[in-house]
Parts: C-alpha cells; sequence; structure tokens
C-alpha cells in the first residue's frame, strides 16, 4: 500500500514551483505601480513642435516631472500624417516609460483613410486618459475676399479651386473637415499640407494659405470664419499594446492631477480646451466609438482606404 503514496512528494513540489510564479504575479502589478516610474518617461507627439498638442505635451510633462520626480521627455515625431510617430510608440517597450500624446485622427481617422497602416489601432494602443475636447473654428487670412462662413461657400463656388486649404497633411481633422464640407456643399478648395499646426497657422496669418482649420484658443486673435463643425477632436494619452493595466491606472492618476494644478488650467484656458475625469476604460470605450462614427462620416462622404503616406 504504501507505495501508492510514493508519487505524493515528488508531485507538490512540481505544483508549488507552478504555484509560486502566479502567487508572485498576483502581488507583482501593485508593487510595479508603486516603483513606477524608475526612469525618466517619454511622451511621443507625432506632430511637429510649436503646434498646440506640443504645447500641451509639455505643459502637463512638467507637472507630472515635478510629481513623480522624474523627468519627462517630449519628443516630437512628425510625418506621414501622424503615422510616423504613432508606429514609434505602438513598437515602444510597453513599460508605461514611452506613451504618445495625440489627437483623433492618429486613431479615429488613419484606419478609416489609409490601408495596411503599421500599427493597430484596436491592439497596439493601450488608452491611458482623454486629456481635453477641443473647441475648433475655420480662419481665414485677413485679406481673404469674404467674412463669413456662407461667404466662403459663395466665393468657393464661384471661384472653383481658387480657394487653398492649409491641412497637417493626410487624414488631419483640417484635411478630413475640408473633405466634409466639399463633399456637403459641392465646393472644390485645394489642400496644402504642412507638418502641423505649427507651420499650418502661420501659413493662413502670412496669406501663404487663404484657409485653415484650428483650435479656438489659437484662432481668437485672428480672423474666424464661423461655422458649426462636423467633427470634434480631443487629446488623448496611449501607452503602447500590453503595458501592464496598473501601470496605465498610475499614469491616468498622475495626469489627471496634472490637468487640476493650477498651471495646467490656465493653458486650458487659455487655449479653450475642455477636460473631464476619465478612467482608462471609459476613454477605451470612447476612443472605440468615435472611430465607429468616424468610419460612418467618411462612408457617407465616399472616402475610402488609400494607401499609407510614407
Amino acid at each position: 500500500m504504501s507505495s501508492e503514496f510514493t508519487p505524493g512528494p515528488r508531485i507538490r513540489p512540481r505544483f508549488l514551483a507552478l504555484l509560486l510564479p502566479a502567487i508572485a504575479g498576483w502581488l507583482a502589478p501593485p508593487a510595479v505601480a508603486q516603483s513606477f516610474p524608475d526612469r525618466p518617461i517619454h511622451i511621443i507627439v507625432p506632430y511637429a513642435a510649436g503646434g498646440l498638442t506640443d504645447a500641451l505635451a509639455r505643459v502637463l510633462g512638467s507637472q507630472v516631472a515635478e510629481a513623480v520626480r522624474k523627468p519627462v521627455i517630449v519628443e516630437n515625431r512628425p510625418g506621414a500624417s501622424s503615422i510616423v510617430g504613432m508606429e514609434t510608440c505602438a513598437k515602444a517597450k510597453p513599460d508605461g516609460l514611452t506613451v504618445c500624446l495625440t489627437v483623433a485622427d492618429s486613431l479615429s481617422y488613419n484606419p478609416q483613410l489609409f490601408a495596411n497602416l503599421p500599427y493597430d489601432p484596436d491592439t497596439g494602443f493601450a488608452p491611458v486618459i482623454r486629456l481635453a475636447w477641443t473647441n475648433n473654428l475655420l480662419v481665414a487670412n485677413a485679406k481673404a475676399p469674404f467674412d463669413s462662413y456662407k461667404a466662403m461657400i459663395q466665393y468657393a463656388k464661384a471661384n472653383p479651386g481658387k480657394l487653398n486649404w492649409a491641412t497637417w497633411g493626410p487624414a488631419t481633422l483640417p484635411d478630413l473637415y475640408l473633405r466634409w464640407i466639399s463633399a456637403r456643399v459641392g465646393v472644390v478648395i485645394q489642400a496644402i499640407p504642412y507638418k502641423g499646426a505649427a507651420q499650418a497657422n502661420p501659413a493662413v496669418y502670412s496669406g501663404e494659405a487663404d484657409i485653415t482649420y484650428m483650435g479656438f484658443g489659437v484662432a481668437a486673435p485672428q480672423i474666424a470664419v464661423g461655422v458649426d463643425p462636423g467633427l470634434a477632436g480631443y487629446f488623448g494619452l496611449f501607452a503602447p499594446g500590453g503595458t501592464p493595466k496598473p501601470i496605465v491606472e498610475r499614469l491616468n492618476a498622475e495626469f489627471a492631477k496634472a490637468i487640476d494644478t493650477a498651471a495646467v488650467q490656465a493653458f486650458y484656458t487659455a487655449s479653450t480646451l475642455v477636460a473631464e475625469a476619465n478612467t482608462p476604460d471609459q476613454f477605451a470605450s470612447f476612443a472605440k466609438a468615435d472611430r465607429e462614427a468616424a468610419a460612418n462620416v467618411f462612408k457617407s462622404i465616399g472616402v475610402t482606404p488609400q494607401a499609407a503616406p510614407q
């Protein structure tokens, strides 16, 4: 009978060998979150320096750096309608030390406009927090022969192709809004791609371009051509897909606290940005719904995916 029990001592160590790592895994996340970050945090901005996205990353980053006592470094990776920067973010190590701060263009619009993106909008990123909503306006340079949206449309219809529109490249919000207007009212306006708002906006101020679509806070000193926009914009923070949930939650908490600081609130007021508290799960649900809504809009204006820009 004793032989029936001899396997027992051999099985138990193997069982414990499997069980202990599992227990360690259950206990590790809180410890990881508490020690995070142990090195500098890098925020990738997929647009050129000087624009509102870049400025938002820097003002938030400075507050987060002070709170966590680690440097927060903003890296501008513009190009290919934000694809360059977003690909860099998606392929970064999922340890929370590399995140990306972007707008709706990158994950809501690019998937509808470009085939074979080098990142997956669903699995390539871990949504952290929606940082702000944007209020936008059409803005024309001072020499434009119109002073309202209605007058602009009338001029565009009477002068097909004469007006030009500064965008941030294909699939960016200004570009999409131009397509939306063109399809809705049947006008021909030429798109001029720039590498971000930091280049597009001054082009309009100087008269190099006729019109663009920009944040209200940026546009306030300029000539605003009023119109109810058909596409809303948001700023969001994303980590690479696979980033542990405790770290995503810690990032959410730190950036939420940063938004509430006096310095950031002053920036939001000056830029007419609107913020509201949200969890990573809430932001993930929103981002998915926003992408689905964008798909419906683009389908209605006949947009089909094309080869992604290089």
